[in-house]
């Protein structure tokens, strides 16, 4: 096997290792955020009241969007999550 054959191939298997290795330590990183800082608690606060401002912008952005492609004669009737 030729020198620059040899060079090749450990050139790959170097980049190969040095790649687990990152993915290996972003992995380590989001379990321990997931596990022992996690995401702020939310407040309670009134039921929905979040909710219904974005769902309101939301159906609100939809309604728009179906009166601009069926230039004002399409109707939005009922809107389900797919």
């Amino acid at each position: 096997m030729g020198l620059p054959l040899q060079v090749f191939l450990f050139g790959l298997l170097t980049v190969f290792i040095v790649l687990l290795v990152v993915v290996a330590t972003g992995n380590a990183i989001i379990w321990f955020v997931n596990r022992y800082i996690g995401a702020p608690a939310q407040e309670p606060g009134k039921p929905g009241s979040g909710q219904l401002l974005s769902h309101s912008g939301r159906i609100a952005a939809l309604t728009a969007a179906v009166s601009t492609v069926t230039r004002g004669r399409g109707r939005v009737t009922n809107i389900e999550k797919l």
